[in-house]
């Protein structure tokens, strides 16, 4: 009797060594002894370097600017150029749509977007806002015009310029007789004069406007980095003043893509915008410059 009471003591303490040990297993009448959990270790998440930035509202698509022929913007995963590549939208990429999330990072402005099957961020400043639509084609001619221009190579616009119609030059939005046209056998002459050639009539003061080319060129074509514009209207008018736009009259057929940029002078009121204007004509499914037109508040 004394040896089953020692063996039913032994059971007993046994019990209590189990249930201070493994509370949970001996309750649950497992036989096994479980594993003890692992232990996990607090990581440290490093912030991004981003702050959120305040604006009012985002356009509603965006067309991309600023980026070279055959070459991409790029779309990362986070709002950084270091982050992965998650897509690429071509020069020529238009119908961008911005979700309204935005960032500012050092002097990068970034923006969640969404093109086609990518989303991710891109670089505010290779956007556009874009007001209207137009064939890729015509994009792409718009884009390799304002390249020519940018580095003064009216060379390469031989081929692009209409050889009946020629190319018109205009100072101002409203097309006048008193505008130069040039046909493509003149253009490397006048390009490469040294006198003045008079271009039509200063806005205000009715002066002749006597400028060389490369003045001209200067003042009325190129003022202003137009291959990054703030805005591009494709055959639509996105600049405002009041100056007649009589292009449709002149080239009834003709597509207008204008490349603009909004006032940014508080001193102004916004009448220091300025735009550039081209005009196209189609002729045996192909597709002819044929004016240069320059845009700025006029009295």
């Amino acid at each position: 009797m004394q040896t089953i009471i020692n063996k039913n003591l032994s059971k007993v303490i046994l019990i209590l060594i189990g249930l201070f040990l493994f509370p949970g297993a001996i309750l649950s009448g497992c036989s096994e002894v479980p594993k003890p959990a692992p232990t996990i270790t607090p990581v440290e998440i490093q912030p991004t370097q981003v702050i959120s930035l305040e604006i009012e509202e985002l356009f509603d698509r965006y067309s991309v600017v600023g980026i070279a022929q055959d070459s991409y913007l790029s779309v990362h995963g986070k709002p950084s150029a270091d982050s992965l590549v998650v897509g690429q939208i071509p020069s020529y990429g238009t119908d961008i749509l911005p979700t309204g999330d935005i960032y500012q990072q050092g002097n990068i402005t970034w923006v969640f977007i969404g093109h086609q099957d990518t989303v991710g961020w891109v670089d505010l400043g290779f956007l556009a806002e874009q007001h209207g639509t137009l064939p890729k084609d015509l994009i792409i001619l718009g884009q390799q015009v304002l390249a020519s221009l940018k580095t003064e190579q009216y060379d390469q616009l031989l081929p692009f310029i209409h050889p009946e119609t020629c190319l018109r030059f205009s100072p101002y939005q409203n097309l006048n007789p008193d505008n130069q046209i040039v046909c493509p056998p003149d253009l490397a002459s006048l390009t490469g004069s040294l006198e003045p050639i008079t271009w039509g009539q200063f806005d205000g003061t009715g002066k002749p406007i006597d400028l060389t080319f490369f003045d001209y060129h200067q003042q009325f074509v190129y003022d202003q980095d137009y291959l990054k514009s703030s805005v591009i209207g494709f055959n639509l008018e996105v600049s405002s003043g009041n100056s007649i736009n009589n292009i449709q009259e002149i080239f009834p057929n003709g597509i207008m893509i204008e490349y603009h940029f909004p006032g940014t002078d508080p001193r102004y009121g916004g009448m220091d915008w300025r735009s550039l204007r081209l005009v196209f004509v189609p002729e045996n499914d192909q597709w002819y410059l044929t004016a240069i037109i320059h845009g700025e508040w006029t009295i």
